[in-house]
């Protein structure tokens, strides 16, 4: 052993046989209490759907979104995470880089693949007939290949190789086709061509050596220390400033003036969306992807697909409406132009509202459901404005609430942090799921109304 891995190893403290026994306990609870519930909750929402009659193409739609996902994910936080102590002791030593990276790889390599077992049992699960033994089998080899299709996805986003991550994209999303075809084949036979992602998931995990090697120590330490105060933001409940941490600092477009006939602020939040590209598209695209559900959430035999739609929606709010946040978050601070603190953030609202009303209706068209598009875009954004508006936690939160399962504090403060998220999902969702499109249009509109005046409020104390 090197003398700086037996340094660390030293200043650790050594976990005894009654740490072990605790941590084991915990994660058996954590998989009693949170995974097993869940899993059961998903398999009763997807059972009603296995009558659909899904195309090959929204598979290779869903596994490529899942390649995207997970390149985008390893620019943030790769599946090679040392602490930033390591990196400057070991990995930046003179030892070769993919052995020291190794262990963490290969750990949250069984991590991707342990999420992917979950998720084909649970879908598995969901089937009201029993399935072909070798087909079940063959299924399963499939789902773990692409699993690691997906590992591999997100150390290259780590790495930021364009080529290698557009070319494991392409194959994530070509995967969905044997998939497709693995699935349906559970009732009758197995399909042996379907072998053909396990294949593609060898040759790929072939790469990772290459890949690994190319990591900088500085973009691992960056990244490690970066997320270190997303931790810390996270755990005092401050959650906009953990995505602050989280955003790209931006760096194009410093001399762009706005000179188009618009309202000032309305100009320079265009002029934003356009420094920032990659925000702005992922807000689009999800604003799209919404659209493009909410003609099968109201057909829907069961309501996870509207959940999804609300979900997508909120998160596109987020991603195009960082002039509103960042007028919430400066509002002590003297007016830009003149302008009022309302009035300022009036104009911040005009962007994103006609990039979500456009988007989502012009996507919810296809599906024949574009006013449902267009009042789940405003109820979107208001709850986006209401989470904006409502300040720093109270510190009367933070008082212990004593029961008898235990202090409870943790659990109004978690409510308080996701409250305008939640209402979001709880309303649109049950609209979209319950009611009618007309009918749903009209009281997804209503309730735009009623959350903006909660906005208002919070806005006003």
């Amino acid at each position: 052993m090197r003398a700086p891995d037996r340094l660390l190893r030293d200043l650790r403290e050594r976990p005894s046989t009654s740490d072990r026994a605790t941590d084991l306990y915990i994660a058996v609870l954590a998989v009693l209490v949170f995974v097993v519930p869940l899993a059961r909750w998903a398999t009763l929402q997807l059972a009603p759907a296995m009558a659909w009659n899904v195309s090959p193409m929204h598979v290779a739609l869903v596994t490529g979104a899942l390649g995207v996902a997970a390149v985008g994910a390893g620019r943030t936080r790769g599946p090679v995470a040392p602490s930033a102590p390591y990196i400057d002791w070991v990995v930046s030593g003179p030892d070769e880089l993919a052995r020291v990276l190794r262990p963490f790889w290969r750990r949250s390599l069984a991590g991707v693949t342990a999420l992917a077992v979950v998720a084909g049992l649970v879908v598995v699960a969901s089937r009201d007939t029993w399935p072909d033994p070798v087909a079940a089998v063959v299924l399963a080899v499939v789902v773990i290949a692409f699993g690691l299709l997906l590992a591999v996805a997100w150390l290259a986003g780590q790495s930021r190789l364009a080529l290698p991550a557009v070319v494991l994209v392409l194959l994530a999303a070509v995967a969905g086709w044997p998939i497709h075809d693995a699935w349906t084949a559970l009732a009758t036979a197995p399909r042996w061509w379907v072998m053909v992602v396990p294949v593609i998931a060898v040759v790929a995990m072939l790469s990772v050596r290459r890949v690994v090697v190319v990591l900088p120590p500085s973009r691992l330490r960056t990244q490690a220390l970066r997320w270190s105060q997303v931790e810390n933001f996270a755990i005092t409940a401050d959650l906009a400033s953990a995505a602050d941490v989280l955003r790209g600092r931006t760096r194009r477009g410093r001399r762009w003036r706005p000179a188009f006939g618009a309202p000032i602020l309305v100009r320079r939040d265009v002029v934003g969306l356009l420094r920032s590209p990659g925000r702005a598209a992922a807000g689009v695209g999800l604003a799209f992807l919404s659209g493009l559900l909410l003609g099968p959430a109201h057909t829907a035999p069961t309501p996870i697909i509207a959940i999804v739609a609300v979900a997508l929606s909120y998160a596109a709010a987020c991603y195009l409406s960082d002039g509103l946040r960042f007028t919430a978050a400066n509002r002590s601070r003297p007016p830009v132009f003149g302008f009022t603190p309302a009035r300022t953030a009036l104009q911040h609202l005009v962007v994103p509202t006609v990039l979500l009303v456009v988007v989502m209706s012009g996507a919810a068209a296809a599906g024949g459901a574009s006013a449902a598009g267009c009042g789940l875009a405003l109820l979107a954004l208001a709850c986006r404005a209401a989470s904006a508006f409502k300040g720093l936690l109270p510190i009367e939160y933070l008082t212990p609430i004593m029961t008898p399962v235990g202090e409870m504090s943790s659990l109004r403060v978690l409510f308080w942090v996701a409250d305008a998220f939640l209402v979001c999902m709880l309303v649109g969702a049950t609209i979209l799921f319950q009611a009618d499109l007309w009918t749903g249009t009209g009281l997804l509109l209503l309730a735009a109304v009623l959350v903006g005046f909660w906005a208002r409020s919070r806005w006003a104390r």
